[in-house]
């Protein structure tokens, strides 16, 4: 890989999100912010090559904190951002496409004061300027 994806993923998964779910959703987690917000959280790319093209598996994750003690909110929040990255294909910039894209993993986590809820998203991207 001689140039990553993680920046024009980032912005387009921040963008989709903030334009669609009904709470905030940060890069980080300002401090003293209450619940609910979604947060990115970790990216990691690994490259692939064949002989006409080149890439790389991308996975994202968020994070939906909650402080409603019952699993309904931060439920509803997941499905809505799920259903954001999934119903269309991601515009990326930088001559990036996204050509697949599923959830990896979908986990809830049940804390003492509230939920925490963990979405990773595996997708498969290309790099049209390369190849």
């Amino acid at each position: 890989m001689n140039r990553s994806p993680v920046s024009p993923l980032n912005n387009a998964l921040f963008d989709r999100l903030k334009s669609q779910l009904p709470v905030p959703v940060f890069d980080y987690v300002p401090a003293g912010k209450k619940a609910p917000y979604v947060v990115l959280t970790e990216t990691a790319a690994e490259s692939w090559n064949t002989k006409t093209l080149s890439g790389a598996e991308v996975r994202a994750t968020i994070k939906v904190l909650s402080e409603y003690q019952g699993d309904k909110e931060v439920a509803e929040i997941c499905d809505r951002a799920i259903s954001a990255i999934r119903s269309q294909p991601l515009t990326l910039t930088d001559g990036w496409q996204v050509v697949l894209s599923s959830v990896d993993s979908h986990t809830v986590e049940r804390l003492d004061t509230h939920r925490e809820a963990t979405v990773t998203f595996k997708f498969t991207i290309i790099d049209t300027e390369e190849g």
